[in-house]
């Protein structure tokens, strides 16, 4: 989602949760990029202000580059027709962080292709492991082979195994990266807005293992309040999850539908 977009709506869904009427009222990093501002000035009916800068936490480090590789290589074969198998349904993953810098990527999917469809029919139900070769290199790859009922038709999807939480090294590299930017905004509540735009992972998990140094500590009293907002599935509806991080967490959750209004907010 856009980050203009996105900041909008996200501050419709904080209105909604918190009972106040922010809007954006100026965009300080449009101006002179060079300056290195924030990215958005909200004030609300009575000139209370807010001053909102927004960054995107992967889940996982590189999480942008391996999604492209991905996504030209294993993910490009969903329901290729040479790949669904009669009476089943598929599900390959290969490991994050697999596909390395100079691979030719058409090459490798059509490894990827080739090795799968010769291989797929014969394999037996359930769990299995293959490995395909291209270019002197060795992807794994993880099967799933599901039998499905008579009415259902068989299909071949793909994902990437999830490495697990990476720790705290993200928010604190955000922190450091965001913090001073608002902290020049002393007439105004500082919030520092942490999107997740990816299934895996929360940005919860990895905030919560901050260490609680004197670094961590002088960080965050420059600011007022951390939020993180949802956004994996903006894709296919244009729905947004979000909730209060710190001083506070998860005592405010709710989610806006950005096209039909529609507003849902977790019961205390």
């Amino acid at each position: 989602m856009d980050q203009k977009d996105l900041i909008i709506g996200w501050l419709k869904l904080y209105n909604l949760l918190n009972g106040t009427s922010y809007t954006v009222i100026d965009r300080p990093d449009e101006k002179e990029r060079r300056l290195q501002d924030i990215d958005a000035l909200c004030q609300d009916s009575s000139g209370n202000r807010l001053a909102a800068e927004h960054t995107l936490i992967q889940p996982f480090m590189g999480a942008k580059e391996d999604d492209a590789r991905f996504l030209r290589t294993l993910a490009d074969l969903e329901d290729n027709p040479a790949l669904i198998v009669l009476g089943f349904t598929i599900h390959v993953s290969q490991p994050v962080a697999s596909v390395p810098k100079g691979i030719q990527w058409d090459a490798l999917r059509q490894d990827i292709l080739n090795t799968l469809a010769t291989a797929l029919p014969s394999l037996p139900a359930g769990a299995s492991q293959l490995n395909a070769s291209s270019q002197g290199i060795i992807i794994p790859l993880a099967v799933w082979k599901n039998p499905v009922e008579l009415s259902e038709v068989p299909t071949f999807k793909t994902g990437r195994i999830w490495p697990g939480d990476p720790g705290p090294d993200l928010i604190l590299t955000a922190l450091k990266a965001k913090v001073p930017k608002l902290a020049r905004y002393y007439d105004a509540k500082k919030l520092l807005l942490l999107e997740k735009d990816a299934i895996a992972g929360t940005v919860e998990s990895q905030f919560e293992k901050l260490p609680n140094n004197s670094e961590t500590q002088s960080l965050l009293q420059q600011i007022d309040m951390i939020w993180g907002v949802n956004t994996a599935g903006t894709f296919s509806a244009p729905v947004i999850f979000s909730n209060d991080i710190w001083p506070t967490i998860r005592t405010k959750v709710g989610s806006l539908d950005l096209s039909t209004g529609k507003f849902w907010q977790r019961p205390n």
